[in-house]
């Protein structure tokens, strides 16, 4: 049997500016940014593994090779 999935589209956007503040006690940064919409989107199909091994990623298109697969892709 086929697992279910959900497709949604998502659009893209242009980061216009990206400041980056001091690291908090936690390690993490405070972020301010500007974001512009433009016409492109991504479609994103999320589906549950057919061997229950949980999360994994799979990117196609163009440019897909040069994406880390891995905890490096943010």
């Amino acid at each position: 049997m086929a697992s279910a999935s959900v497709t949604v589209r998502v659009p893209a956007k242009v980061n216009l500016q990206l400041s980056v503040g001091p690291a908090r006690p936690d390690g993490y940064h405070e972020l301010a940014t500007v974001f512009h919409a433009v016409g492109l989107f991504d479609d994103v199909i999320a589906r549950e593994a057919s061997d229950g091994a949980g999360t994994s990623l799979t990117i196609s298109g163009e440019g897909a090779g040069s994406l880390p697969l891995d905890g490096t892709n943010l």
